[in-house]
């Protein structure tokens, strides 16, 4: 019960706040301009410059869900933000929810809808073929990628104005799921330690078992460093 009132007012917050109710929305608008370049450019470059994007589809649809899950993690960071400024942190520390309580379900509101999000960005953008299997751990990670990008945003903002000019430099963490395409090695091998590479690198492959396991990894150690963060700083 005490989830379904922090889940309404959540929203109540959003809805409050322009900035974050128009990020609500991005993904859905992202999802409609990437269908539609796939529809309309896609065979125009073929067509013009015999510019076959095929081989580039599996970047393309990690692009896409990475920043989608970007954008939806700065909405989390955002409301965190927002209930540091209040106070709600320290209050909730004293409740039966507790700090661990909060924080997870503050992290979890903003999952069900990425993870909702990722599944309509998979199977309308059909870039490639992905069951449904993969689709659900695809979904999951870009769950966690989120609240990544919220307890970094939530670690280095001290306000919501500083949040927004910080937040406009988190998504260039989506570039490392591209970094394959410069066939630089040591480039490469610097994404390693990034999530969204491994996201572009179970696309790409599939029937690589390494692929999932370090996607999981790299993810749960970004995630686990930052939720000790958090936990020290409050």
């Amino acid at each position: 019960m005490i989830y379904f009132i922090h889940f309404r007012n959540d929203i109540r917050q959003i809805v409050r706040d322009p900035i974050m109710l128009m990020l609500l929305f991005v993904p859905l608008l992202l999802i409609c301009v990437f269908k539609l370049l796939i529809i309309f450019l896609v065979p125009a470059l073929m067509a013009w410059l015999s510019f076959d994007l095929s081989p580039y589809t599996t970047y393309v649809l990690s692009f896409a869900l990475l920043i989608n899950a970007g954008v939806l993690g700065i909405i989390t960071g955002f409301l965190m933000i927002d209930e540091r400024d209040g106070n709600i942190v320290e209050l909730m520390s004293v409740t039966p929810l507790g700090r661990f309580g909060y924080i997870v379900n503050r992290l979890s509101f903003v999952a069900i809808i990425i993870i909702v999000y990722s599944f309509i960005t998979i199977y309308v953008l059909n870039l490639c073929e992905v069951n449904w299997l993969i689709a659900v751990y695809l979904a999951l990670l870009m769950a966690l990628y989120s609240a990544i990008i919220g307890l970094i945003l939530f670690s280095g903002a001290d306000d919501k104005v500083k949040g927004l000019t910080f937040a406009k430099g988190l998504n260039i963490l989506s570039f490392f799921a591209l970094t394959d395409l410069l066939a630089l090695p040591w480039l490469t091998a610097f994404s390693w330690f990034f999530p969204p590479y491994w996201i572009t690198a179970m696309l790409r492959s599939p029937d690589s078992a390494l692929a999932y396991g370090m996607a999981f990894i790299v993810h749960a150690v970004w995630f686990g460093l930052l939720a000790i963060r958090y936990w020290r700083k409050g």
